[in-house]
């Protein structure tokens, strides 16, 4: 009898407890709706409080928490985000494995407001000690990239080669080159000189590091040896000519071997680096066109482009070649053109800048930029297709 009456009273425990965890995940569901409900209803405030009182009382909703603080990140509501991982990191007895995820989140969530100093200490805690340090190193890069500490970035990279990340020679390099302009600007080349064989050990071929070469040789008053690093860079990067084309003239100028100048774009058409247009449109980017070479380039323009040639002809008497003077007034007008566009494209994300950038500001992309590739003469929400406001 005392057997059968222990048996019963376990059974009836086993039947209470199983009906408060009923009932309990019938709350549960219910304040879960709840907080949809607000959701839905456009009260985040109030969602939260659901949610985040769930969380308190609950390791299974943890997920559906992290989901709902990366739903409010990527709605730009970066404070809300915050709270919700800032409470899951703040729980007590919390997996180690939730634990990391939330800081990683909650990293993102100071790096999305720009907290950068708050989320370079969290980012720093999780590649020093965490599971997945790559991660971590790879928003430490980017953070001292927009603070342009580039010596920073550059170890992080360092550091990501180390946990097994393919290598990113150019972006390296890049940061190099940047201490390196920093240095040329204070006059300091021995420094330069320095970082720039940093630069070159990380990127042999880097155009960017080729063009500072040069720019230290001229300042230390060799200009011939800086004609031969601009001539490299163009033979390799063709895309670079608008930022070599004054760089070398006025090396040639220094150096007295003016010929070298228009050697080094014959060179250019001979080898079919580039064709006229290309060098006379690179020219009326830059700024430089004050050479017959250059000029008879813009000739070839004028007959090539449909538009130029229209013009043109509207201005000229039929069969009358645009003499010496009026190809210059033409580069200088298409200049002006030029002026009032964008200049640049960036050939992965399509952003367009006035201004040569070595990183793209869109998508964080290194030596993405390209001369536009034709005059546009239309403002940009003219053009044919343009998107409509």
């Amino acid at each position: 009898m005392v057997f059968t009456g222990t048996l019963a009273t376990g059974w009836g425990a086993t039947a209470a407890y199983a009906e408060y965890r009923r009932r309990r995940r019938v709350r549960r569901r219910e304040r879960y709706l709840e907080g949809v409900r607000y959701l839905l209803d456009d009260k985040p405030d109030r969602a939260l409080e659901v949610f985040l009182g769930l969380a308190a009382s609950d390791d299974e909703t943890i997920d559906t928490h992290f989901a709902l603080g990366s739903l409010y990140r990527r709605r730009g509501e970066v404070d809300r985000a915050i709270r919700v991982h800032q409470h899951i990191v703040s729980r007590a007895g919390l997996d180690p494995r939730h634990r990391e995820a939330a800081l990683t989140e909650l990293a993102r969530d100071y790096f999305r407001a720009g907290l950068y100093d708050r989320a370079e200490k969290l980012f720093l805690e999780l590649a020093d000690a965490g599971q997945e340090p790559a991660v971590a190193l790879a928003y430490l890069v980017r953070i001292h990239e927009l603070q342009h500490d580039w010596a920073q970035a550059a170890a992080m990279h360092e550091r990501l080669r180390a946990v097994g990340v393919p290598d990113q020679p150019g972006a390296i390099a890049h940061h190099w080159c940047e201490l390196a302009e920093a240095a040329i600007e204070q006059r300091d080349l021995d420094a330069a000189r320095k970082y720039l064989r940093t630069a070159r050990h990380e990127q042999k071929d880097s155009g960017r590091a080729s063009i500072l070469r040069g720019d230290v040789a001229r300042m230390q008053g060799d200009p011939d040896l800086a004609v031969q690093y601009y001539r490299r860079v163009v033979r390799r990067d063709f895309h670079l000519l608008p930022l070599v084309l004054p760089r070398l003239a006025e090396a040639v100028r220094q150096a007295g071997t003016a010929d070298v100048f228009d050697e080094s774009l014959r060179e250019l058409l001979r080898n079919g680096v580039g064709n006229r247009s290309e060098i006379a449109y690179a020219a009326i980017v830059s700024g430089y066109y004050d050479d017959p070479v250059i000029l008879e380039c813009v000739r070839e323009l004028l007959a090539t482009d449909s538009d130029l040639r229209d013009l043109s002809c509207a201005l000229l008497p039929p069969g009358v070649e645009p003499s010496t003077e009026q190809l210059r007034s033409v580069a200088g007008a298409l200049r002006n053109v030029v002026l009032r566009h964008a200049r640049y494209r960036c050939s992965v994300c399509g952003i367009d800048s006035s201004t040569f950038l070595w990183q793209c500001p869109g998508c964080r992309s290194w030596d993405t930029q390209r001369a536009v590739a034709a005059l546009e003469f239309l403002p940009r929400a003219a053009r044919p297709g343009a998107p409509a406001d």
